[in-house]
């Protein structure tokens, strides 16, 4: 049934180039806010400037408030895509993400998304419209209600709150419930339902002259005891002291306070694969990536004896960021944990030294706690100085055939290293990367250099592929100043390459490269080396990419060659939209050996268990 307001001001359908817009006739913004409005409004005074969804009748009311909101609402191909830029827009942004999608189908789309953001602990609200209230427990269609596929018990799992609400006194109060855990030191994730029905109802109590007052969420408390700790029985000793930083501190602001720790106390720091992006790899303080894909200064350092003491920022110290759960992590050193998320770090590592403390917060002690000048800081730079000169002596990568030698060999197709340095080189400093799962994720880490400026995205966790073709969307939606760069493959574009179209619809300037080595890369590598399955389950067939992309309206290229590709970047950079570079690489070998030891030792390890 309409309410008095569609009554009196009937929404208006006026066609556009990419469809039908539904716009509200002049003087409806008048009206009573409905429960759609009291919900898109919230989210804007948060500061959400973008809602991915796929359209469908459940959400016509919360799409008709998005319309007459300051928000864009993104239309995307798939809803698991969307909860993947949701996921991109919220790493970019430090805010939340948001996307929106139809109860039952949609819902249940969204849950790949889902546990790929719970695994890297990214805060994104799923929005969905649900059938009316009145049509439940009749085998009504797309009913995922209780009565239906009870998708609140499937989602919940996922999520720190699983919300439907159909109480229109409760509805405000249940939306501020569902935005509280997505706060920046919860990092949750909510689900939050509303009956088409619901969502046409006249907000109850609404005060338009009483705008809503968002909560600002205040930085972490610090643990100032425990910094004053670190200090005197650590940093000012003169010990040697390395960092490994983990995912919670790759964003640009913990990014610039890192920095200026490092240099301040001397303090080497490698990153995890997950947390590439928060330190310069091209800084004399760098040790590259610890773990899966990672450096041979970061390896042999956090490794070998010369560390006395290892502090971990922000870090799970999960199976890929610690090696295998490497024992020489811990080893003789001692072990100080630094985090401001709520779960423990780790049941397999017990630190000497834990400490719950804002991340943020802790860097600014640590600046402010020691005058530049204290003599102090030169005694312990002295101490610590020899020991940096062995690890700076480190390669940072292992030695890979050349160009020529490979050439010589017979091998016709690029070597990945060789046209990630090259893209690299090409690329603004502060270019947004963000990268997806598979062979190119190894390369990726292992050749492009960071620029520390929190601009290396992947999900490293769970790894769906595909993630990052959708995830970059939501990336430079959230990041426009940053140029976007996706580095994905064939078999990743298998799963989402119909994502480039939503790009291409809304003029997202993104860079796409699909690394095409005609296989799901990372196994068929091991079946080159007779390890794993036949090669007949590993290969693809050879799409042509670059013709894919121009069928959905995105400007691509192919490489071949070095030259190729030099010339396909600079079209790229003049292309006003997004760009689609197809560049052919061939199927090699992992470019170091740390991580394939690990597993070995671990399956030693565990023998005798």
């Amino acid at each position: 049934m309409e309410s008095h307001a569609e009554m009196l001001c009937p929404p208006v359908a006026l066609a556009t180039e990419d469809g039908v817009r539904v716009t509200v006739a002049p003087g409806a913004e008048k009206m009573e806010r409905n429960n759609a409005d009291v919900i898109i409004q919230g989210l804007a005074a948060r500061g959400i400037q973008h809602i991915f969804l796929v359209p469908g009748k459940l959400v016509y009311p919360l799409i008709t408030s998005i319309d007459r909101s300051e928000i864009v609402g993104i239309v995307g191909a798939h809803e698991t895509a969307c909860g993947f830029m949701a996921d991109g827009y919220a790493r970019a942004s430090r805010k939340f993400g948001v996307c929106l999608g139809i109860s039952g189908p949609g819902t249940m789309n969204f849950l790949p998304a889902m546990a790929a953001a719970q695994a890297d602990k990214i805060p994104v609200l799923y929005l969905a419209g649900s059938i009316a209230t009145y049509h439940e427990a009749q085998g009504a269609f797309q009913d995922g209600s209780n009565s239906g596929i009870d998708e609140l018990t499937i989602v919940k799992p996922l999520l720190c709150a699983a919300i439907e609400t159909k109480n229109n006194l409760t509805l405000q109060h249940e939306l501020r419930r569902s935005l509280s855990s997505l706060n920046p030191q919860r990092k949750g994730r909510a689900y939050l339902s509303v009956p088409v029905d619901m969502q046409k109802k006249t907000a109850f109590g609404d005060r338009r002259d009483q705008p809503e007052r968002v909560p600002q969420h205040r930085e972490a408390a610090v643990d100032v005891q425990a910094v004053e700790q670190l200090l005197h029985d650590y940093l000012l000793r003169g010990l040697n002291v390395a960092c490994l930083v983990g995912n919670r501190m790759n964003n640009p602001q913990d990014a610039a306070l890192l920095l200026r720790v490092a240099e301040k106390y001397r303090l080497p720091v490698a990153t995890t694969l997950s947390g590439k992006g928060a330190f310069p790899e091209g800084h004399a303080l760098a040790l590259g990536v610890y773990g899966f894909a990672g450096h041979a200064r970061a390896v042999e350092t956090l490794n070998g004896e010369g560390v006395d003491v290892l502090l971990v920022l922000g870090c799970d110290l999960s199976q890929r960021d610690s090696l295998n759960w490497n024992p020489r992590l811990h080893g003789n050193k001692t072990l100080v944990a630094i985090d401001e998320d709520f779960d423990k770090v780790s049941s397999h590592y017990q630190p000497d030294l834990q400490i719950f403390s804002s991340l943020s917060g802790t860097l600014h002690c640590l600046l402010a706690a020691v005058g530049d000048e204290d003599a102090r800081l030169g005694d312990a730079a002295h101490l610590r100085d020899a020991w940096l000169e062995g690890v700076r002596a480190l390669p940072l990568e292992q030695p890979q055939p050349t160009l020529q030698a490979r050439i010589a060999q017979g091998e016709s197709r690029l070597y990945p290293g060789d046209a990630i340095k090259h893209i690299r080189s090409r690329m603004n400093p502060d270019t947004n990367v963000v990268v997806d799962s598979g062979a190119h994720r190894i390369f990726m880490a292992h050749h492009w250099l960071a620029a520390g400026r929190g601009d290396y995205h992947t999900s490293s966790a769970l790894a769906p592929m595909g993630w990052a073709i959708c995830a970059g969307i939501g990336i430079k939606l959230a990041a426009p100043q940053r140029d976007c760069l996706v580095v994905t493959g064939d078999g990743c574009m298998l799963m989402h390459g119909i994502e480039i179209q939503t790009a291409a619809r809304y003029g997202v300037k993104v860079v796409f490269v699909v690394m095409n080595n005609s296989a799901h890369g990372a196994m068929h590598i091991d079946t080159l080396q007779n390890r794993g399955i036949s090669a007949d389950y590993t290969a693809l067939p050879n799409h042509d990419w670059k013709a894919f992309a121009n069928s959905l309206g995105v400007a691509s290229a192919k490489a071949e060659t070095l030259e190729d590709l030099d010339e396909a970047l600079g079209a790229a950079a003049k292309h006003p939209g997004p760009y689609l570079i197809e560049v052919m690489v061939g199927n090699f070998a992992a470019p170091n050996r740390y991580y394939a030891e690990s597993i070995a030792e671990y399956e030693q390890r565990i023998k005798g268990l």
